[in-house]
């Protein structure tokens, strides 16, 4: 897996104004970084994935004039550092320049609407809480486990990689593959439900998965067909004076 991508989520309501401001303090603070780690090296970060209904963006780094690709990998990395650090609310071992674009970059936090900022690479996550949320508590646990989803943004740029649509929540979980996965097992998998398994990390708050790292297994599942569940019917037989299914939904629903 190739150590030149940066991703960042804000999670809740996202408005246009918090993902321009979130954005613009996101690229300072990789200029800042490269100036730190890089000697200045001149990075171009592209667009590598936009996932909508998420506000993830992932932005994968390419060296210019005679540049190197360890140059990229070190930014990357004191990224991640600098996300765990802001995480665990310690300081940030880097510039002065770095840490006030860093803590410049939580200003997002500010509002009513976005709830919570992760700083992501292939090798590590670190989430950030607003104000509102509950205080700074134990990082998010990983344990290997499996999430079903569907699977969307395959790329094999720098190393397969994907983002899978949890199904209970519907929000994007990043998915970064073992070295020695197979790639055949992602053949027409694109789009598809399946179920992921790996080193999978979870919200400490709401136990939402967040990445799926060490990818070991991806098992593609069937599509149910379009008016399937019309099988269901009579599975409970009603009794005499029993209440129909949609006057106890309806009932329910209305408190």
């Amino acid at each position: 897996m190739g150590l030149d991508t940066v991703t960042l989520q804000l999670s809740g309501d996202v408005s246009l104004d918090d993902l321009s401001l979130a954005v613009s303090r996101l690229r300072t603070l990789l200029n800042a970084l490269a100036k730190d780690v890089a000697g200045g090296a001149e990075i171009i970060w592209l667009v590598d994935s936009l996932d909508a209904g998420s506000a993830l963006t992932t932005y994968r780094g390419l060296a210019t004039k005679g540049g190197e690709a360890s140059e990229v990998e070190r930014v990357v990395r004191a990224y991640g550092e600098v996300g765990t650090a802001l995480e665990r609310n310690s300081p940030i071992t880097y510039s002065r320049a770095v840490a006030k674009e860093a803590r410049g970059l939580l200003k997002v936090l500010g509002t009513d609407r976005v709830e919570s900022l992760r700083f992501e690479t292939p090798e590590t996550d670190a989430t950030i809480w607003g104000v509102p949320q509950q205080p700074q508590i134990a990082e998010a646990v990983g344990a290997y486990g499996a999430v079903e989803g569907r699977v969307q943004t395959l790329s094999s740029r720098g190393g397969l990689r994907f983002t899978l649509y949890d199904t209970l929540s519907d929000r994007a979980v990043s998915c970064y593959f073992a070295e020695d996965f197979d790639e055949e097992l992602m053949r027409d998998a694109w789009g598809r439900r399946a179920i992921v398994e790996g080193w999978v990390r979870r919200d400490a708050i709401t136990g939402r998965p967040l990445t799926i790292r060490r990818v070991t297994n991806v098992t593609v599942l069937p599509e149910g067909e379009p008016g399937s569940y019309r099988d269901a019917r009579a599975v409970a037989p009603l009794r005499d004076g029993d209440l129909m299914p949609e006057v106890v939904i309806r009932r329910l629903r209305d408190g």
